[in-house]
């Protein structure tokens, strides 16, 4: 597995490069400091598993840098490891595409954890944001909340459109909503879109969506 470590901070660069070994035998981590690093040792290697991101390193802003990634590397799993936890910065990243979230504040094995739900295909958010009071709860033990941006790709699934018109609707880009997407699958803990939309009508999960 190819990982890529890009964080100011030497003390966290080093301590995520040193757990992040420990996952596979094989793992081969890498480093970086700036954006500028960041570019050249994706650019170099775009095979990457994963890449840990730090929005607030110098050299370029992160939050624009991190939806030029996604865009031009769909295929590689992006998380963002910060020391910011505002909810509205956190949706925005995940809106950008990335696969999770990861507060800096975290214990390292809590962390740890959160990188093992991204590798298995997984999109991982902090309980701030889940506690939200714009997400969406149920009653129903088997479904999880969504939050708001899910809500509204899953409304607009529920009207028939496909992930494309989604994208084009909410403004995002199309790896971002197949993200929501499965992330909204997971949640419900359905296996396609009919169970998903069949759900959402059981239970009034569309409340307050984009077309409600």
């Amino acid at each position: 597995m190819r990982f890529l470590v890009a964080d100011d901070h030497e003390l966290i660069r080093e301590g995520l490069r040193a757990q992040l070994q420990t996952l596979h035998p094989d793992a081969e981590v890498g480093v970086a400091a700036t954006i500028e690093e960041v570019w050249r040792e994706v650019e170099r290697d775009g095979a990457l598993d994963l890449l840990l991101l730090d929005l607030g390193m110098p050299g370029g802003d992160g939050m624009s840098t991190l939806a030029r990634l996604c865009n031009r590397f769909p295929e590689m799993r992006v998380a963002v490891v910060s020391a910011s936890e505002d909810r509205a910065t956190i949706e925005k990243a995940i809106d950008y595409g990335a696969a999770g979230y990861i507060p800096k504040s975290m214990a390292m094995n809590v962390m740890m954890n959160a990188i093992r739900l991204i590798l298995s295909g997984g999109i991982y958010l902090p309980e701030t944001l889940l506690c939200n009071h714009r997400a969406v709860a149920v009653d129903e033990p088997k479904l999880e909340p969504l939050t708001q941006r899910q809500v509204d790709v899953l409304c607009l699934m529920c009207e028939g459109l496909a992930n494309k018109e989604i994208a084009r609707e909410l403004g995002i880009s199309h790896h971002t909503v197949k993200i929501h997407v499965a992330a909204i699958l997971k949640a419900l803990h359905v296996e396609n879109r009919t169970q998903a939309t069949r759900l959402a009508d059981k239970y009034n999960l569309c409340a307050g969506g984009k077309r409600a």
